[in-house]
Formats: structure tokens, sequence, C-alpha cells
């Protein structure tokens, strides 16, 4: 989850500006904890038992994983309500944020489907009104459209020299 990324780096970022963080303490603290060095780890739990925010901007971080692999919505509800006690201006938005979108998450969750067909076959569609400039009527647009979208191969027969 890119944005509760981004909100852990808010978190960060004030602790940086206050001269509390050692060198290098940046990738102990992004990402996931599996994909860090031994070091890494040791700093990012040093870090985390000595700014106890810090510590809660993690654990607000990888929560949302957790639970979006178990596909509850309850436990999510529960992330909403630790979000907003967590007095971490950025993971309150986060969760305003995650809760104007719920019905499209639960919606994934259910179903596993997402519009990426669609907003491909838009870009295709927008490709095609690129290329159809000088057209002087919809109905040469909308062909050039279908072409496009349904990725028709016409294969006409080579015109003699």
């Amino acid at each position: 989850m890119p944005m509760a990324g981004e909100a852990v780096d808010q978190v960060r970022k004030e602790f940086g500006r206050q001269g509390l963080l050692p060198k290098g303490s940046l990738w102990a603290l992004r990402g996931n904890e599996w994909t860090r060095s031994e070091e890494q780890k040791g700093l990012r739990s040093f870090l985390c038992a000595a700014y106890p925010r810090l510590g809660r901007a993690i654990g607000l971080r990888d929560a949302p994983q957790e639970i979006l692999s178990q596909e509850d919505p309850q436990e999510l509800r529960w992330w909403f309500r630790w979000a907003d006690r967590s007095r971490l201006a950025p993971f309150r938005r986060l969760s305003k944020t995650i809760q104007e979108h719920l019905g499209g998450i639960i919606a994934f969750l259910q179903s596993r489907i997402t519009n990426g067909t669609i907003e491909a076959i838009h870009g295709l569609i927008q490709l095609a009104k690129r290329m159809a400039r000088g057209f002087r009527s919809f109905p040469y647009l909308r062909i050039a459209a279908f072409l496009k979208a349904g990725k028709l191969r016409l294969h006409l027969p080579d015109q003699p020299a």
C-alpha cells in the first residue's frame, strides 16, 4: 500500500527534522520487514522501541497488508479505529481515504475484479482519437476506435507496384 508507506515517511521526516534519526535509517524504515537485511531489521526494531510514535506508524503500515490478505472487512474496520486513535495525522487521513473507498475495496475482496480492462480499452480509444484527427465526422472516429479496441488485423493484399 503506497499510501501507507507515504504516511510512514511523513512521520519519519518529522523525526528526521528534529535530528533524532541516525544516518541510514531511511531504508531500514521503508518497505516490508522481510525485505530488509539483518542490520536494517535491527536498526528498525531499535528505532521502533526508542520512538513509540515511529513504532506505531510502522505497525499501522503493516497491519492493512495482513488484514487484506485475510479478506476480513471487520478487521479493516478495527484498523480504522486504531488509525483514528493513533494521534498520527498522516494515518488519520489515510483512514478517511480508505473509508471513502471502502465499498470498492470490499467489492474487490469479494470478486477480485478490477477496472483495469476498462481503463485499457479507454486508452485504446484515446489512441484512436489521436489517430483519427482530421476525420470530419464521428462515425469515422467510431470505426477507428472499434478497430483499435478490437485489435482487428486487416490483411489487405499488397498492391502491385
